[in-house]
């Protein structure tokens, strides 16, 4: 039997049950305690409960979990992708301190909660499959199946799903929200909201100009005289040279071996003067952006984009965005280039893949005889 009461700023819980100790654990949660006391009071009535009162002190936490998952590719000589290492360094923060014998299933949806108001659904699946995919790996012995049945229960309320073709561009005007004008298209507003933020706008106009990934940018430092070729650039990073107007880059392709392909592509004159414009920022040491983790950009986007009153954009729409712009007239503010140049700048494996990324404005495709005035 079960008993629940507060502590101080804790709920406790207590399971007594005949022929076994009384096992007692405070929790932040009443509805975390619950979940706790009904996995042990399961495992009594099954045969499956093992007291680990006496070794918790020692029990492996879930940050050693995802770092034994980690290792796992390094001892294969796997380069883990700079998203999906940014994902499990997310978890490691958020569990820390989290025994894997202590973790139940209202644990893993109250992250999942956490994460949903900056993240979409696809993106929260990765990070979560990830979780899961460290607590099969390991050869930890431990109760229950809490990460599964979080994950059934997150997929079935549609918390968390597949990627979805997104279409989604800057408006030019969006409707008036508080005190701002109506005439303020989104990137002002995400420019107005910003300030005192100058870094993220940094990573917004690099994106735009480049149409990079988050985790891209987010990897990007200066050559300061490193040639730009496969065996001078580490795996998984980018070096700009400003003398010759080129960036070195490591991009996702799933056909190579390690999941990256090495590419040159240009340092247009937009996004050089974006580096030159937080040159005071950049100026300490080679690496542009301190931030530890290439998901703290899209956090602090999602952050800024909410001030703005801005509904449903991501970072990544941001690719989207320049991907067109590549293809839109010059008089339209594009650079009317080719799909065999534009492939080459953003980086896409196909044709096929980069047409997904191609949301051309149907008023942008009209010329002056077409207009009725």
């Amino acid at each position: 039997m079960a008993t629940f009461r507060i502590r101080g700023n804790s709920w406790q819980a207590t399971v007594k049950r005949k022929g076994h100790a009384r096992q007692i654990k405070s929790f932040t949660t009443k509805a975390t305690a619950k979940a706790w006391a009904n996995k042990i009071e399961r495992s009594m009535y099954d045969g499956s409960f093992v007291d680990i009162r006496d070794t918790r002190s020692t029990s492996p936490l879930m940050v050693d979990i995802l770092d034994a998952y980690l290792d796992s590719y390094k001892r294969l000589d796997k380069a883990v992708a700079t998203p999906k290492l940014s994902a499990i360094n997310g978890l490691k923060s958020y569990f820390v301190g989290v025994s894997i014998h202590d973790l139940v299933r209202d644990d893993v949806i109250a992250f999942a909660t956490m994460r949903r108001k900056t993240v979409n659904a696809s993106t929260l699946q990765k990070q979560l499959t990830y979780l899961q995919a460290a607590v099969r790996r390991t050869s930890v012995k431990f109760i229950g199946r809490e990460v599964e049945r979080a994950l059934t229960e997150l997929s079935a309320e549609k918390i968390m799903g597949g990627s979805k073709d997104r279409e989604r561009r800057l408006q030019k005007d969006i409707p008036a929200y508080k005190d701002r004008p109506a005439v303020m298209g989104e990137y002002k507003r995400i420019q107005a909201a910003a300030k005192g933020h100058k870094w993220i706008m940094l990573a917004v106009d690099l994106a735009l100009a480049t149409g990079m990934r988050m985790g891209e940018i987010h990897s990007l430092r200066f050559a300061n005289g490193v040639p730009l070729t496969s065996h001078t650039v580490p795996f998984g990073l980018g070096y700009i040279d400003l003398d010759r107007s080129l960036i070195g880059i490591w991009r996702k392709n799933i056909k190579e071996e390690r999941g990256k392909k090495f590419r040159i592509i240009p340092l247009w004159k937009s996004a050089r003067d974006v580096l030159l414009r937080g040159q005071d920022y950049f100026s300490k040491g080679d690496r542009l952006f301190k931030c530890r983790n290439a998901g703290s950009i899209g956090d602090k986007f999602a952050k800024v984009r909410q001030s703005a009153g801005i509904v449903g954009l991501t970072f990544h729409d941001l690719r989207h965005e320049a991907t067109s712009r590549m293809f839109e007239k010059p008089e339209k503010g594009g650079r009317g280039m080719s799909a065999e140049q534009v492939i080459i700048v953003t980086g896409h494996a196909s044709l096929e893949e980069l047409q997904t990324y191609v949301n051309l404005h149907a008023e942008d495709l009209l010329s002056s005889e077409d207009m009725p005035y």
